[in-house]
This record gives C-alpha cells, sequence and structure tokens, in this order.
C-alpha cells in the first residue's frame, strides 16, 4: 500500500520548479510533491471549513427565521401555548447554540490549520527567498568561474605561443649546431689533410736531406778514391822509374797492424738511407741495383741492415783497395743481407690481378667530396677475389674497426705493418704467421665503401708509405733475382 500511494502520490504532485527571471540571470525554487500535497489539503481544509460554515449559519439564520415566525403567528395565543411546547423549543435553542459553538470551533481549527498553512507558506516564502539569494551567489561564482576561466585560456593560448617561439627558436639553434658541426667536420678534414700534407712534406723533407747526404758522401768518396788512384799512380811511376823492368806490385788486401793506424780510412765506408726515385737510375759507387730499388720504397735500407745484424755503422779499420778481392768479398755480403732483408719487405701484391681506383696522398673524398689524404691505395677487383699477404708477418689484428670496416693487418717487423681493409671475410686468426702470397681474406666493400676494393697500407713506425714504391720495387726485385 505504501509503494501504491508513494507512486500514486508521486504521478499526482511530481517536483515542480518555479523559473524567476530577473535582471542577474533567471533562477529556479524547486516545489516537492510533500509540499503540495500539503499546501493543496490546507486549501482544501480551508474551502470546507469556510462552506460548512456558511451553510451552518445560513441553517441557524433559517431556523430563527422559522421560530421567530412561529412566535409571531403563535403570540396572540400566548396564553394558550403549553408549557412543553416552551421545553421543546428550549431544547432546540441549547443545540442550536451547541451547533454554533461546534461551528465555531470548526471554525477555530481551520483558522488555526489556515495560519499554520500560511506560517508554512512563509517559511517556505523566506526559503525561496535564501535560495534566490544562494541562486544568485552562485550565478556570480559561475561568471566569476567563467572569467577565470576565459583568463586561464588566454594564459594557455599565450604559453602555446611562447612555446611555438621557443621551439622556432630551438630550431633555428639546432640548425646552427648542425652548421657548426659541419664546420667543425670540415675543419677537421682540413685539419686531417693539413697533417697529411705536412707529414709528406716532412717525408719529402727527409728524403732530400738523405739524398742530399748521399750525394756529399758519394762527392767525398769519389776525392778519396781519385786521391788513392793519384797516390798509386805517382807510386807505380815512381817503381819504373827506378827498375823499368819490375812490373807494378799489386796492392795487398791485408795491410800490417802495425800500419793500420798510418793507413787512410776506410773507403766502403757505410752510406747513409737515400730516397732516391725508381726512375732516376743513378746510384752510390759499389751500390747494387738491389739496394736502389729497396731504398726507392723509403725505408732506411742501412738502419733495416743494422738490426739484422749487418756492420753498417762506425769508421775506422785496415785499408782495403777498392777493387781488391777484399772488397768484392764484403760487397758480395752485403748483397746477400740485401737478399734477405728484400725476402722480409712487404713487396708483393695484395691481389693477382686489380685496378687502381685511388693512389697514395691528397684526393677528393668519394664520399663527401671534400680535399683529403689517402693514406693507401684503392685496389678494386672482382667480389670475393683472394687477398694476399704481401710479406711474411704476424697478424696481429683482425676484426671491424670504424670506417675500415673487416681488416687484417700484418707485422712484418722492423715497425713495417700492413693493413688490408674493407675485406667480405677474414681467413686468418690474431698470432697466426703468414707468408708472402698467404691468403687473409676476400674483397669486399665493408665500413665505409662505394663498391667492391680492398684498402692497402703500408705503414712505418706509424707513418704511412706509398704502397705503389713497395708494390713496383717488388716487381724489379724478382726481375733482378732472375738474372
Amino acid at each position: 500500500m505504501v509503494s501504491v500511494s508513494r507512486i500514486f502520490g508521486e504521478q499526482l504532485f511530481p517536483e515542480r520548479q518555479l523559473l524567476l527571471k530577473s535582471s542577474g540571470g533567471v533562477r529556479h525554487i524547486a516545489l516537492p510533491g510533500w509540499l503540495q500535497a500539503t499546501v493543496l489539503a490546507a486549501c482544501l481544509v480551508s474551502v470546507g471549513g469556510i462552506v460548512y460554515l456558511a451553510a451552518g449559519f445560513a441553517r441557524l439564520h433559517e431556523a430563527v427565521d422559522q421560530r421567530i415566525e412561529e412566535a409571531r403567528s403563535s403570540a396572540p395565543l400566548a396564553v394558550s401555548v403549553d408549557p412543553a411546547s416552551f421545553d421543546e423549543m428550549r431544547n432546540e435553542m441549547a443545540q442550536m447554540r451547541r451547533d454554533l459553538a461546534t461551528v465555531n470551533q470548526n471554525y477555530t481549527d481551520v483558522s488555526a490549520r489556515y495560519q499554520q498553512a500560511r506560517d508554512k507558506f512563509t517559511a517556505l516564502a523566506s526559503d525561496n527567498d535564501k535560495l534566490r539569494s544562494e541562486l544568485s551567489a552562485a550565478a556570480q561564482h559561475v561568471k566569476a568561474m567563467q572569467q577565470d576561466v576565459k583568463t586561464v585560456q588566454q594564459a594557455r593560448d599565450e604559453a602555446e605561443r611562447r612555446a611555438k617561439v621557443a621551439e622556432q627558436a630551438l630550431n633555428s639553434r639546432a640548425g646552427n649546431m648542425s652548421q657548426l658541426a659541419k664546420n667543425l667536420d670540415d675543419n677537421k678534414s682540413e685539419l686531417r689533410q693539413s697533417e697529411a700534407e705536412r707529414t709528406t712534406l716532412q717525408n719529402r723533407v727527409q728524403q732530400l736531406q738523405m739524398e742530399l747526404q748521399a750525394a756529399t758522401s758519394r762527392a767525398a768518396q769519389s776525392g778519396a778514391q781519385q786521391s788513392s788512384q793519384n797516390d798509386a799512380k805517382e807510386h807505380s811511376q815512381q817503381q819504373i822509374a827506378t827498375d823499368p823492368t819490375h812490373p807494378a806490385p799489386v796492392q795487398n788486401a791485408a795491410a800490417p797492424a802495425s800500419v793500420e793506424s798510418a793507413s787512410p780510412p776506410d773507403v766502403v765506408a757505410p752510406v747513409p738511407a737515400r730516397k732516391p726515385d725508381i726512375n732516376q737510375p743513378h746510384a752510390q759507387a759499389g751500390s747494387s741495383e738491389l739496394e736502389r730499388l729497396l731504398a726507392s720504397t723509403g725505408l732506411d735500407i742501412d738502419h733495416l741492415l743494422s738490426s739484422l745484424g749487418a756492420r753498417t755503422e762506425g769508421q775506422g779499420g785496415p785499408y782495403i783497395a777498392l777493387n781488391g778481392p777484399r772488397a768484392s768479398e764484403l760487397e758480395q755480403n752485403r748483397q746477400d743481407e740485401l737478399k734477405r732483408l728484400a725476402k722480409m719487405l712487404p713487396l708483393r701484391s695484395p691481389l693477382d690481378q686489380y685496378q687502381l681506383r685511388s693512389g697514395f696522398g691528397p684526393r677528393i673524398d668519394p664520399i663527401n667530396h671534400h680535399a683529403s689524404f689517402h693514406p693507401g691505395l684503392d685496389l678494386a677487383a672482382p667480389y670475393k677475389s683472394p687477398v694476399y699477404s704481401t710479406g711474411p708477418g704476424t697478424v696481429i689484428f683482425t676484426g671491424t674497426r670504424d670506417s675500415y670496416g673487416r681488416m687484417v693487418e700484418v707485422d712484418h717487423g722492423h715497425g713495417i705493418v700492413t693493413r688490408y681493409a674493407h675485406l667480405h671475410r677474414i681467413l686468418v686468426a690474431r698470432g697466426q704467421k703468414v707468408g708472402t702470397h698467404t691468403e687473409i681474406g676476400e674483397l669486399g666493400s665493408t665500413g665505409r665503401s662505394t663498391g667492391p676494393h680492398v684498402h692497402y697500407e703500408v705503414d712505418v713506425d706509424g707513418t704511412p708509405l706509398d704502397p705503389a714504391k713497395f708494390m713496383e720495387a717488388g716487381k724489379n726485385v724478382v726481375q733482378i733475382s732472375g738474372k
């Protein structure tokens, strides 16, 4: 029953809202169902009481009029009225008074209820005023919040604008940094090129100094030879003048120890290292063509021979004639040492067949097209062609290194190291002993490369030398050995 009455009450008295429009905005007052029912009941009770009182007063007025009329009509005969009738009239009057009192009481109750309803309505009106004031305050608060939202939106737009400006500035700085990095790379490249050119010039200066020393030594030796020949000629002429039938004496290769200090310096003195060009066939007197070829690589031949145990430094000793048998023996020993040295040097080509793509020295880089220094040779051949060691030695490195890609390094002793880069495959291990023309890998294009080739370097004490001179000297050494 409660649920049915509640549903029925909600259907009859649904919650309603009063909309109050003013200059400050639109406000609303909620009227719940119970309040609507209470107001309606109070109104109905008030109307019913008023109707009931009006009907009672009408009946009372009608009864009084009737009694008065009856009294008037019966007044002349009052003397003949029965006392019982007066008692009945008095009873009726008493009943009417009671009814009137009841009506007054009902009127009082209805008035009290009406007053209660009016008080509730007044309270509701007061609550309505409070709600209106609260609604007005809420509207002002909402307006202030809208203003704050607008301010925040403006601040956000300003922050977005500043972020865009900062992003543009950052992009500009990034571009500047990129340009600076590019300039730095260019400067580094120019610095490396300058260093390479400086190294080349230093090598050239050393070569010229050595050639100057060699020329000075040759001049001194030629003067000493000429002086010896003049002395021998004068001695022969004196002997011939004394004894015309006596033949010219033959100089002994071994002079007495007692005259060693008085003998002239040894004319077969060690000559400083020379670096003549291979296309200039001039050589020191007493030097072999093999020594000239080995010196054309840029190596210090005397230093290398001394490391092999050959005597190439110091002066003094017995006098030995230039064309005597002892001089021939020493020359032969030097030739043997030179042949031994030639077998130890990397004089072969790393490929059986190839095309030279880039030589040793300054060049235009094939990738960034800037001037650069190339410390080796680029030898092109079919992909996976066998790559050979150019001389006997020990493998000291196998693996990948920066722009060289897959690479092998071979130590040939005496500070000489050969390097084979951009390999497709490595066939040797670190620490392995290799001989001349031993296959160490397959030609490839790993690392910083534009196509299949092998990058071949020859370093002597950390300084790159032209590998082409070693390879050319190797060809001529083979021709000389085959004579």
